[in-house]
């Protein structure tokens, strides 16, 4: 049986991960890789080149390290952080799972700062995470 709470990477060109389990974690570290994490508390990671990294459970965490690549975390109270140059994408949603808020900017940009933890306001403005 496969254990929903493991990890699950993808190293190869244009690998995929995807971990669907209470905080799972997937990773991509080749290029063009695509991790996914869906489950609650769930953690994506794209350390290669031009990837993607998705968490859209509730609490997730999406990051993007590699050259070009980017971090969305959709779910509620997602957070996301990608290396200067990265993009991350964030959605803030009320209890009932409505989105409230969308918003996405290139690192380096718009005040976001590459390597911190980003998630939306109730103004759906970019706010630090605590570590």
């Amino acid at each position: 049986p496969i254990d929903p709470e493991s990890p699950a990477s993808a190293t190869g060109t244009q690998g995929a991960a995807s971990a669907t389990g209470t905080q799972g974690a997937a990773s991509a570290t080749g290029t063009q890789g695509a991790a996914s994490a869906t489950g609650y508390k769930g953690a994506a990671s794209a350390t290669g080149d031009h990837g993607a990294a998705s968490a859209t459970g509730d609490y997730g965490a999406a990051s993007a390290t590699g050259k070009a690549s980017v971090a969305a975390a959709t779910g509620l109270n997602g957070s996301a952080k990608g290396a200067s140059g990265c993009a991350i994408v964030l959605v803030r949603r009320d209890v009932d799972g409505t989105i409230i808020h969308i918003r996405a900017s290139k690192v380096g940009e718009n005040g976001v700062k590459p390597g911190v933890w980003y998630s939306l306001d109730e103004n759906g403005e970019f706010m630090e995470c605590a570590e």
